[in-house]
């Protein structure tokens, strides 16, 4: 097969467009199933928030008007607590007031509340203000956080912890969202064994499984292990024949030009059409992409960070496109170069990185690291910076953009 090789850029676009199809559908989950899933309708609240004008803190609701001369003394006449209001009848007038606490409807009449730090109890029903307020001060109008019939949350957005808050004060017991893809992961090579196993000399941990399934699952897809497929042909044929029976596949090593280097032919036999089979970016060169149908199907290299770099930059995004999320770009900060870097004529570099925030701004550098096989270093550092194909140096001060490594 002849090498297709394409710019990062055009890579994730090919990637993309075929994501775009409503190809994964909506489901409905309850609340309790929604936290990091993404939303597939807009949800409006179904009443004003508060429903009441309430108290914000503990103390005594009074007329503001009322409290011209400080200290001043009060008649209380009621108790208003979150849950039970004031008894029907209750007004507030310049020389009254009610008892209330925090959550609690503010009875008729009443426009502040005095926090009972700064009261004085003289009786059961006597109480001596210590300090004036504000007219509002110390209570929230009906409708301050949201309108019966505001959006609140927008399709495509993933639920977060507030928003599942926000999601059952409106009433959601069960929400809309996207299904998840079925993503199958299979690494290739003899020299694998599992990670329960200790390598002889010449083996090594299949670490690529593991870091694609939460990658897979912190994306939003579903993650389903095929396991290590050999270097032999009826082997990796059954298992891409699995691969092939769900949304994605995805395969880590074997994409190379090597001898034992079987996929690419075994994805023709079953007749995945590729659309490219290297990009212009190190690490990560012989990275494939094609279909087979409804299937998406990635060739990924084998070295493990080149394997997380092709994993974020191409298979990501398009797991959040088919999701129909609206944060699908790989990319999401920019910083400044504390230190020239040197550029790469052929390829962008995807490289990791240490970035701090320091002021205004966010500052990064180059970590330090051994290659695409080293793990320990990318564990080391806290990004991935993108230095653009180009000749020459990007001088420090100069603008890059990265991706944060959660």
């Amino acid at each position: 097969m002849i090498a297709i090789e394409r710019g990062v850029t055009m890579v994730k676009d090919l990637a993309l467009d075929l994501a775009r199809p409503d190809r994964m559908t909506a489901e409905s989950v309850p609340l309790t199933e929604s936290m990091h899933r993404i939303l597939r309708e807009d949800v409006f609240a179904d009443s004003d928030s508060p429903r009441f004008d309430k108290a914000i803190r503990d103390g005594f609701a009074v007329q503001f008007e009322g409290l011209s001369e400080i200290p001043s003394e009060l008649r209380i006449v009621g108790e208003s607590r979150a849950g039970h209001s004031a008894e029907v009848g209750t007004h507030v007038t310049p020389a009254t007031c009610c008892e209330i606490m925090t959550g609690a409807a503010m009875p008729a009449g009443a426009n502040a509340v005095v926090m009972v730090e700064y009261t004085e109890r003289l009786a059961p029903d006597r109480v001596r203000i210590l300090r004036g307020v504000r007219e509002g001060e110390g209570l929230l109008r009906q409708g301050a956080e949201m309108h019966e019939g505001d959006r609140l949350l927008q399709s495509g957005k993933r639920i977060l912890l507030a928003d599942v808050g926000t999601l059952a004060s409106v009433g959601k017991a069960r929400v809309a969202v996207s299904k998840r893809p079925r993503v199958a992961i299979l690494a290739t090579g003899d020299e694998l064994v599992e990670v329960r196993e200790t390598p002889d000399s010449s083996r090594i941990r299949n670490s690529n499984s593991y870091s694609l399934h939460a990658q897979v699952a912190e994306a939003g897809g579903e993650p389903v292990m095929l396991g290590i497929a050999r270097d032999n042909l009826p082997d990796l044929r059954e298992k891409l024949r699995l691969g092939l029976e769900h949304d994605i596949l995805l395969v880590s090593g074997g994409v190379s030009m090597g001898k034992y280097d079987f996929v690419e032919d075994v994805f023709s036999e079953f007749g995945v059409k590729v659309l490219f089979d290297q990009v212009a970016m190190k690490p990560g060169k012989p990275t494939v992409f094609g279909h087979r149908g409804d299937t998406f199907v990635f060739g990924l290299p084998g070295n493990p960070v080149s394997t997380l770099v092709a994993f974020r930059m191409f298979v990501r995004p398009l797991i959040l496109n088919l999701l129909k999320a609206d944060d699908s770009g790989p990319v999401d900060l920019e910083a400044q170069l504390e230190v020239p870097t040197k550029r790469d004529p052929s390829r962008t570099a995807v490289v990791p990185a240490l970035v701090h925030f320091d002021g205004r701004r966010y500052r990064i550098r180059t970590a330090p690291w051994k290659g695409s096989s080293d793990l320990a270093g990318l564990s080391r550092a806290n990004a991935l910076v993108v230095i653009p194909q180009g000749d020459g140096m990007i001088d420090a001060g100069e603008w890059v953009q990265f991706m944060a490594i959660e």
